[in-house]
């Protein structure tokens, strides 16, 4: 993958942005299924309804996979995703994709992830979709929409006889139905998700993903990107919109016209959507109101010169923006703003994008088509966890970051169980819950002859091997091992997982583990954990074929002859404020 010119490896991610990863690439396929079904058939509120559809499947998902903090990182991907549509209008969709995430992470994370929480959450996501109407209308046509929206209602109640009507019941009318949609949208996906959750999801097929091209790099079309336009852009329109506010009609006509132009030439395919009609509608009535109505509450007057003055400046206006925003539009696909992005900590992000993108062909493959969606929504449901745990698997094979894992390591004999003994005592002097074993050897004629597994919440002691041989135990090299000491390790680790000790240490890893055997199988349990910091023991010439197995980030690798205690708990405390 190359960012503007620079080499950059994929890298491995942690769990959180793995699952993000999967969640935001089913969230924008579904955007596309079920977004292009509504459009073909010109479904009114079809926004809302894919509101309704995302709160759905994102509260069935947060109960799949409870983690904190990957729906909002699933909103930001889905949005990104978005943003690379060919479409001009990507604005609305984007910003209301990433607040649907901001809005039900937070609830959830105010609330917990439970049905009352479910329920407030939908009702806010969904409204959004209502508010953030109210807010583009505004910012299209300024607030003289709000004195002629008045006007007209004032118009209506009077020709109508109404007037016991108030337009706050009709607002509170509009958004008590919007919560009840979001509502409805949280409590299908939660019982739809209890009628499931018994089943157990495993590949159903096995999943070949082709490593996508960067989806923000260059792009295979005419439109050539410069930075300085985007900048041109942003002020010429912050000027236009100046002039017009503040009465300046000469400057702000000759800026509003010269942008105008300039995007129609420069950029002509991100203008297309304006041969909608509903556009052109929209600006006539708009200016049709405005004209007649504008002084008519006043003066009693229809029809004056000043209101048709009114209706074309806010259409002006509203065309301004347009314009400009769909010309910003594709100025933001501009490599180097990736460039800049990815050079200041966002990483991470690009790497899940573009495995979120690489998927996103299977998805649309895989998930059922147009109409076929909104029905059986159990069945619809049942597909998109199997195809999001096909996804999981395939990147957690090749890009799973276990960050939470720290390796002490040094050579044979040279001290590391009696290291991590003093590390322990350090951690409980600094009052960090510690649990998990240490296994310390016996020495007789100048060599190993046994080891002795030593709980450490406990401080229980037993045998684990020995050179002596012994019945039904596990032989390796010149030892033999209890498999019962092996279930009791086991059980400590289980133990420190389910109390969600602040560390669990695990002493040692060696060859036995590489070769499937020895704490194999705790190894199994430890590495479906992300949340809670682990230390691990590691033998010296095995330490990269261990980092590489189970892709743990080479700078948490730390050797016992160069490494405090001190500088161990420092990174170890900065690690446990990201989980």
């Amino acid at each position: 993958m190359t960012i503007a010119g620079t080499e950059v490896k994929a890298g491995i991610l942690s769990q959180k942005w793995i699952k993000a990863a999967v969640i935001g690439s089913i969230w924008a396929a579904i955007e596309i299924i079920a977004g292009s079904f509504l459009h073909n058939l010109r479904v009114p509120f079809s926004g809302t309804i894919l509101s309704m559809v995302a709160v759905f499947m994102l509260v069935a998902f947060s109960m799949h996979w409870p983690d904190r903090g990957i729906i909002i990182r699933a909103g930001i991907i889905a949005a990104l995703m978005k943003s690379i549509s060919p479409s001009a209008v990507i604005f609305g969709p984007m910003v209301a994709i990433f607040m649907e995430g901001v809005i039900l992470e937070f609830i959830w994370l105010l609330l917990g992830r439970n049905l009352f929480g479910f329920i407030l959450g939908g009702m806010l996501a969904v409204s959004w979709a209502l508010v953030q109407k109210v807010l583009t209308l505004l910012l299209l046509y300024g607030f003289d929409l709000v004195k002629i929206a008045d006007v007209f209602y004032q118009f209506l109640v009077i020709k109508t006889g109404l007037e016991e009507i108030s337009p706050m019941y009709l607002v509170l009318l509009v958004i008590v139905l919007y919560y009840i949609a979001g509502m409805l949208a949280a409590v299908m996906g939660y019982f739809s998700y209890k009628r499931v959750q018994s089943k157990s999801y495993t590949s159903t097929a096995a999943v070949h993903i082709e490593q996508a091209n960067d989806p923000f790099g260059n792009r295979q079309d005419e439109q050539k990107y410069t930075f300085v336009n985007l900048i041109l852009l942003l002020l010429v329109l912050a000027a236009s919109l100046y002039f017009l506010n503040v009465g300046m009609h000469i400057p702000a006509l000759i800026l509003g016209i010269g942008l105008i132009t300039y995007v129609v030439i420069r950029y002509k395919r991100s203008i297309r959507n304006l041969k909608k009609v509903s556009i052109w509608i929209q600006v006539l009535l708009i200016t049709l109101l405005a004209t007649l109505l504008w002084e008519w509450i006043n003066t009693g007057e229809f029809f004056t010169m000043n209101g048709f003055i009114i209706g074309l400046e806010i259409n002006f206006r509203a065309m301004i923006i347009i314009f400009s925003f769909s010309a910003i539009s594709v100025e933001l696909r501009n490599p180097i703003v990736k460039s800049l992005l990815y050079r200041n900590g966002f990483a991470n992000l690009y790497k899940a994008i573009t495995l979120a993108f690489s998927s996103l062909p299977l998805i649309i493959e895989r998930l059922p088509q147009s109409k076929s969606f909104f029905k059986k929504k159990k069945n619809t449901l049942g597909l998109i966890f199997n195809l999001a745990e096909d996804l999981l698997m395939y990147m957690d094979k090749e890009h799973v970051c276990h960050d939470n894992i720290f390796m002490i390591t040094g050579k044979v004999h040279s001290g590391k169980s009696t290291y991590v003994n003093e590390f322990v005592a350090e951690c409980r002097e600094n009052k960090i819950d510690v649990s998990g074993f240490i296994a310390s050897g016996t020495f007789k004629n100048n060599k190993r002859d046994s080891f002795h597994l030593t709980d450490i919440s406990t401080g229980e002691s037993f045998l684990l091997g020995s050179r002596t041989k012994k019945k039904n135990w596990i032989k390796h090299r010149d030892f033999y091992f209890n498999p019962d000491s092996f279930k009791r390790g086991e059980e400590i680790l289980t133990d420190g997982l389910s109390r969600k000790t602040a560390l669990i240490v695990l002493d040692e890893l060696g060859p036995m583990e590489l070769a499937g055997k020895g704490w194999s199988e705790a190894l199994m349990l430890l590495d479906k954990n992300y949340d809670i910091i682990q230390v691990w023991v590691v033998r010296e010439r095995i330490i990269k074929e261990v980092k590489d197995r189970w892709h743990i980030p080479e700078r948490h690798i730390f050797s016992i002859e160069s490494t405090t205690f001190k500088k161990l708990l420092s990174q170890i405390g900065k690690q446990q404020s990201k989980l």
